[in-house]
């Protein structure tokens, strides 16, 4: 179901009851929860045959009008939206011209508001290895969510966890539509304090309003309390917490937002090497394994945490001020507004989130379903067109159409550039990657040319030297000496060639089926590399954080052709190491070079077969700079190899 498509008010009359067909397309079948903003219905769209839910306003919030204005306005800006991690909306509408109500996904499971209640009457804790995968997704989701808007209200009855074990947070539009139209006191007290002092103090909330919300969730789900009851450090609650757990608990929960954590991927960063060591679950915490995601797990761990300023304790939002803790972590007094400076996490941008890249087949299903000719492109200031999905899908691949150009949706009158169109931004990346290798094979045939002009060149000049001399031993003698000039000088032109980018060698590429080996990882013939670059059995002897929340997630690899893509447009920067080799006498015939590539695309480490120690080198550190595409798989070996005649 398109989010586009606005749902049309229902002529049905009297209230929503079961049975009720709202929309014309969307019929009630049961009741599902309420809150303090409204009640939730399960309902049947007609035509998909699929559970959906019919979030219905509450009167009070349907009559505010200046509340309401915000609310549609929100309603338009977050169906743009579309995240495993976030709970999908589909439109608005009114129902018997005085219900208002929003469809949105149904989410089959239980919240973390019901999931602490559970732990409260048990006594039980959840283990910090969970909560650090219900925060990771919880933070992934917020990222993608950034690009576009925040949340605004983060509180543990909007947040997931699906039968299956996906974490998704609700509520999208609604509790930042409170918050602008100043009506966020209509929440109940208990969530009110989720909410970042800056908002309560009436400003807009933005992505520093959301890291505090997140570390509002890791407080209650680590503690078990609730934020208006008095403060305890999870190192005094928690068997498995630590000082620095607390410590970036109390960074997030700042209240001064530039006290905070920039981004949601900066917590990630910071607890992950606190996490990964800590036991393993006992049993199920969730009700469903919520593990981490491949594109959410960090295999190479974070830098090592350098002193931040002090840390200011939240003293104006509803927690209250830390009693003093029993050991390790520093005195609080009551009263003071912060605790000494103490290690932090490093404030250092993170690295950037790998994408986990949509299934063509899939995605081309998906568009394609249902196909007609619905889209117009505007190109060169006329229109063509109508094309149905799949033809629109070709003339992209294809070039025909490209990123720039205008797109009109006639079925939702939707008009924008095909890039802002995120079901055919994949579509755009294939045309980009075929043009890149259509150009890289055409400038390999001009090199080729180049080469044997050059090569003709070179034995007209040995021919002519031949001729010149005279007397046959120092024709013999001359001949043993034009043979070794001609190897220097082939050496030195072809690196010359190399280097300056005129000439380019394809290499093979073949994936590796790693097993790792009992008693620990081996070292193979290139050793360590620059700044603690491993090798390639190392790399891929690494314990790694693994796992999907939903335990469905791909394992998909890179194609041989996507490594032999990768490594041949990096190639020539990596000649300088073989025209140094061949400058110092080395011979190299083929170059192996075994890869360890991590899911976000970067390499962990390398192993070269050939040359000596100095090329080995020089061309581990030449590969460490290689990005590949991402893919969902944690890591995978592969190997390249290219010749030098």
């Amino acid at each position: 179901m398109s989010a586009n498509v606005p749902v049309e008010p229902s002529l049905t009359p009297g209230p929503m009851t079961k049975g009720t067909l709202v929309g014309g397309r969307f019929q009630v079948e049961d009741h599902g929860p309420s809150d303090a903003l409204g009640q939730t219905w399960l309902a049947r769209d007609q035509k998909t045959r699929k559970p959906i839910a019919i979030y219905v306003l509450s009167p009070q919030l349907a009559a505010d009008k200046t509340a309401y204005d915000v609310f549609r306005d929100e309603m338009r800006v977050v169906a743009k939206l579309k995240h495993r991690g976030l709970v999908a909306i589909y439109g608005v509408g009114t129902h018997a011209g005085r219900e208002h109500f929003v469809a949105r996904e149904w989410v089959a499971g239980q919240t973390l508001a019901d999931l602490c209640v559970d732990r409260a009457r048990t006594g039980q804790l959840l283990s910090v290895r969970g909560c650090y995968n219900v925060i990771a997704h919880t933070c992934k989701a917020l990222t993608s969510m950034h690009e576009i808007t925040c949340h605004g209200a983060l509180r543990p009855s909007i947040v997931w966890v699906t039968k299956t074990g996906r974490v998704k947070i609700g509520d999208l539009g609604v509790g930042l539509s409170l918050i602008k139209a100043r009506r966020w006191q209509l929440l109940p007290a208990e969530e009110q304090a989720f909410l970042s002092p800056e908002v309560k103090a009436g400003q807009l909330p933005d992505a520093r309003s959301d890291v505090f919300g997140v570390g509002a969730l890791l407080y209650v789900l680590l503690t078990g309390r609730s934020p208006t009851m008095e403060f305890a450090a999870p190192s005094q609650v928690h068997p498995d917490a630590t000082p620095e757990l607390d410590a970036v608990l109390l960074r997030c929960l700042a209240s001064d937002p530039a006290q905070r954590f920039a981004t949601p991927d900066e917590i990630v960063q910071a607890l992950l090497p606190l996490t990964a060591g800590t036991p393993e679950p006992e049993g199920i915490d969730f009700g469903a394994n919520v593990e981490i995601d491949v594109d959410i797990a960090v295999s190479i761990a974070p830098p090592a945490p350098d002193a931040q300023g002090p840390i200011v304790i939240p003293v104006s939002v509803a927690m209250r001020t830390p009693t003093p803790p029993r050991a390790a972590p520093p005195a609080v007094t009551p009263g003071l507004p912060a605790l000494r400076p103490q290690q932090q996490p490093s404030a250092a941008k993170p690295a950037p989130a790998a994408a986990s890249g949509p299934d063509i087949a899939s995605l081309t299903a998906q568009l394609t379903k249902n196909d007609a000719p619905r889209w117009m492109a505007i190109k060169d200031g006329m229109d063509h067109g109508p094309f149905t999905a799949r033809e629109l899908i070709k003339a992209i691949v294809d070039g025909e159409i490209l990123e720039d150009h205008g797109l009109f949706n006639m079925a939702t009158n939707e008009r924008k550039l095909v890039r802002e169109y995120p079901e055919f931004v994949e579509f755009v990346q294939q045309y980009k990657i075929r043009k890149e290798e259509r150009e890289h094979v055409e400038a390999l045939a001009r090199s080729s040319k180049v080469e044997k002009r050059s090569t003709a060149a070179k034995f007209t000049v040995l021919a002519a030297c031949i001729v010149g001399v005279g007397v046959v031993g120092a024709l013999y003698m001359m001949s043993r000496q034009v043979a070794k000039n001609r190897e220097q000088a082939k050496s030195m032109d072809l690196a010359a060639l190399y280097e300056s980018g005129q000439v380019k060698i394809s290499g093979t590429a073949g994936i590796l089926q790693h097993t790792a080996h009992a008693g620990g990882p081996r070292h193979t013939s290139s050793g360590g590399g620059p700044g603690g670059f491993s090798s390639y059995e190392d790399a891929m002897n690494q314990a790694m954080e693994l796992g999907d929340a939903s335990k469905g997630g791909g394992e998909r690899q890179l194609s041989s052709a996507d490594v032999a893509g990768a490594m041949n447009r990096n190639l020539n920067s990596m000649f300088s190491c073989v025209s140094e080799e061949l400058r110092q006498g080395g011979h190299l015939s083929k170059v192996t070079i075994d890869l360890a590539i991590v899911g976000s695309g970067h390499v962990a480490g390398a192993s070269v077969s050939a040359g000596s120690a100095g090329f080995q080198r020089c061309m581990t550190a030449k590969v460490r700079r290689v990005s590949f595409p991402s893919f969902p798989a944690p890591r995978m070996g592969a190997r390249y190899s290219f010749n030098v005649d």
